[in-house]
């Protein structure tokens, strides 16, 4: 290309990309992607044709392209949110087939037409197929997409099939796509939320500020890239949520927004006010990344992509999601003594420096401790051969705190106090630094596409050197999927059952380090293979061997940050709380038993926490080294806490957790949003209002559709019912139960 005509190219992208003719719209078409400046991308527009295919019903309305398939129009009909804003900014797919000379081969929706459109005689589903697919670099490859729109009242559902007949793999396809993203009308603001099983919501700002996850050299634009099994878009009064509804391990997908072009001043990452920065059209692009890696001669169906839009707060958003879950989730059977309020503690007796902290036989007087304040469940780390995160996956006795029969003995003594002994055991990792490892374990790691180990940093503990990062003993990530390793978890399983404990909490058992798969094809397993669906395969294995064993009502399986499916096998779930908390696991499955750790010297406002959220407390002195009696500021708090979720487990234990709606509460006559309400089964509701400050406070309550009965406040400081007419005071620090007697 001569120097003239590369000028008049590059020229046009000052041209309005929304105004500009069909032969400069053409010029940029004759880059391909990846070539030349990002602008011929970001400036890339699909034609559109005079023909719509149309979903709609009194709810919704969606148009796609009659030629591209492109999603023209998204639209909430009540509300007059326009979700796909443009429709001359519309995308259909994107797809990645990397070959043997380049990972980056893109297939553009934009390059690509329709082959064929039906749509269902009562005009409720669309079927878009498009075919023989001209890629970027390797010309046409023989690929088949069949995308199904299903349009339900207020749901729009994507299910989309992969028929791969060429000799390039499909690693990843993005459908469906919103070329611009909309807000809804009036709103001022926008952000993400995102449910992944931990105890937050993973939010981040779209508008006006737009938080860019990638760093200033990894993509073209700023973007944002979350996995979950739902994100929501959150405005003040609307939202809408996009789920993967496929209830299994064997989908990985992604979600992702970018802003182009960019930034107009990129030190507040605030999206521009304009329509078009110097020719090219703002707007943010919303997409679902499905990974199917589709190899030659497969065909893979995709995860099923839901959007709902609703009206309200994320907690409306959460609801949609929690009708679902209940049509397929089966609460798994568990210890009697799990479902009543109660309190656990943990502690390290080892780490992986050695320190040794506790004997085996000296764990009975360490536990009498916790036994005396109330506490029934102990939950014992580093007890096993090399301390916390050392020698994984070993469920051997360390010969340095004493042998087998030591822990066994000391296990029944402890049992015999009243107090249930819960293990951690860990399965998802390799310490790369053990001789078990380097002679055969190392066989069994989940490796990259380039035929390399997985790798997490490790964790380091107490002494100068490790912490320093000097001698931290690495992880490899294990392939969950592989029998063998699956078969080695069983046998260091039963070592635990072996010891009389009464569970187990298996730490991380979904931590991959942020891997999603195994690509080795020495497994026995598909390669890929989503790690996440080993992660089911193990907690069904563990299951059965405890069924086997002990029987389900006698032995507690548990693990750490469960997602949705793991609770199907794991009973309880432990997290921690940092900073500013969204209870969106909580609110998205009322019922599980969730865990916290309680571990400040004066840390009232966990305990506050964990009744408002109705969390099962775990006390953790010294970063869960040290004895109850270290911290006796929050052992009086917390054993009053605990006679008060006994005394009212009708209301805090056993009533729906609804967070902070079914009542307003107001505080010096401003909105007050500290509190969460329980709807007990019976129709009366208790409402916790929490003060985190250090002085009292005034709260005026009522009851959304007014009180049903008497009303009556208690507190933790002051269980006995006092009458109210929805007038409380708050003490500092504190909680107060106010509820329909």
């Amino acid at each position: 290309m001569d120097r003239r005509t590369f000028n008049k190219l590059t020229g046009l992208a000052a041209v309005s990309a929304l105004s500009r003719g069909a032969d400069a719209q053409s010029a940029v078409e004759r880059w391909k992607s990846g070539q030349d400046s990002p602008v011929h991308d970001v400036d890339r527009l699909i034609p559109e044709s005079t023909k719509k295919l149309v979903l709609e019903n009194e709810r919704l309305l969606l148009a796609f392209d009659g030629r591209s398939g492109a999603l023209t129009e998204f639209t909430v009909k009540n509300t007059g949110w326009r979700i796909q804003r443009d429709g001359r900014l519309a995308e259909s797919f994107r797809i990645f087939a990397p070959s043997a000379e380049r990972s980056y081969n893109p297939i553009l929706g934009a390059r690509n037409r329709l082959v064929s459109a039906d749509r269902s005689a009562d005009g409720r589903v669309l079927t878009l197929t498009w075919a023989q697919l001209q890629t970027e670099y390797s010309g046409v490859l023989d690929i088949t997409l069949t995308g199904i729109v299903t349009l339900d009242e207020d749901v729009a559902s994507f299910n989309m099939t992969v028929k791969n007949s060429s000799a390039l793999p499909v690693a990843s396809v993005e459908w469906p796509i919103l070329g611009a993203l909309g807000r809804p009308q009036g709103s001022s603001t926008l952000r993400r939320m995102v449910y992944t099983g931990g105890p937050e919501a993973h939010q981040a700002s779209v508008y006006p500020k737009f938080q860019n996850e990638f760093g200033f050299c990894s993509t073209n634009c700023p973007g944002q890239l979350c996995a979950g099994r739902y994100k929501m878009l959150v405005s003040e009064h609307e939202g809408l949520y996009i789920g993967n509804h496929s209830p299994d391990g064997d989908h990985v997908l992604k979600y992702a927004l970018e802003l182009r072009p960019g930034y107009a001043e990129a030190r507040w990452m605030t999206v521009p006010q304009v329509e078009e920065l110097d020719g090219h059209a703002v707007r943010i692009v919303s997409s679902v990344q499905h990974f199917p890696f589709t190899a030659s001669g497969q065909t893979n169906t995709l995860a099923t992509v839901v959007m709902h839009p609703f009206a309200g707060d994320w907690h409306k958003g959460a609801d949609f999601y929690r009708r679902w879950h209940a049509s397929w989730y089966k609460r798994p059977a568990n210890p009697g003594w799990l479902d009543a309020p109660h309190a656990w503690q943990q502690i390290q007796i080892n780490s992986s420096e050695n320190d040794l902290r506790t004997a085996y036989k000296d764990f009975p007087r360490r536990a009498l401790e916790a036994a005396k304040a109330g506490i029934t469940v102990i939950q014992l780390t580093g007890w096993n051969r090399g301390g916390q995160d050392r020698d994984n996956p070993t469920q051997d006795t360390e010969p340095l705190l004493g042998t087998h029969e030591d822990l066994k003995r000391a296990i029944a003594r402890v049992e015999n106090m009243g107090v249930r002994v819960i293990l951690f055991n860990k399965f998802n990792y390799a310490d790369t630094s053990s001789e078990w490892y380097r002679s055969a374990l190392h066989k069994l790691m989940a490796m990259d596409p380039n035929d390399v180990t997985y790798v997490s940093h490790g964790y380091k503990y107490q002494t100068p050197e490790q912490l320093a990062d000097m001698n931290t003993r690495r992880f490899a990530v294990a392939c969950m999927n592989d029998d063998e390793w699956l078969k080695i978890c069983a046998q260091e399983f039963q070592k635990s059952l072996e010891l009389g404990c009464s569970g187990i909490l298996a730490d991380e058992v979904s931590g991959h380090s942020g891997w999603d798969f195994c690509f080795s094809k020495e497994h026995g397993h598909r390669a890929p293979q989503p790690l996440w669906a080993g992660d089911l395969r193990l907690g069904k294995l563990l299951r059965e061997k405890v069924r086997q064993a002990r029987g389900e009502e006698n032995f507690l399986l548990s693990g750490e940050s469960l997602w949705d499916l793991l609770t199907g096998y794991y009973s309880l779930s432990y997290v921690r709380l940092i900073g500013e908390h969204t209870p969106i696991s909580r609110y998205s499955n009322p019922s599980a038993q969730i865990m916290i750790a309680v571990t400040g010297f004066e840390d009232r406002d966990m305990i506050n926490c964990a009744l408002r959220y109705r969390y099962v407390m775990s006390y953790e002195p010294y970063n869960f080294k040290g004895n109850v009696n270290d911290f006796p500021t929050t052992m009086t708090y917390g054993e009053k806490m605990d006679v008060f979720r006994k005394r009212y487990r009708s209301y805090v234990w056993d009533g729906e957790f609804r967070d902070n709606q079914d009542a307003e509460i107001s505080v010096d006559g401003k909105t007050y949003e500290e509190f969460s309400v329980f709807a007990r089964p019976d129709g009366k509701r208790g409402a916790v209002i929490m003060n985190g400050g250090s002085a009292s406070t005034h709260a005026s309550i009522q009851f959304e559709g007014g009180s049903r009965s008497a009303l009556a406040w208690a507190s933790p400081d002051d269980p006995e019912q006092h009458p109210t007419e929805g007038q409380v005071q708050v003490p500092a620090k504190s909680a107060v139960l106010v509820m329909e007697i």
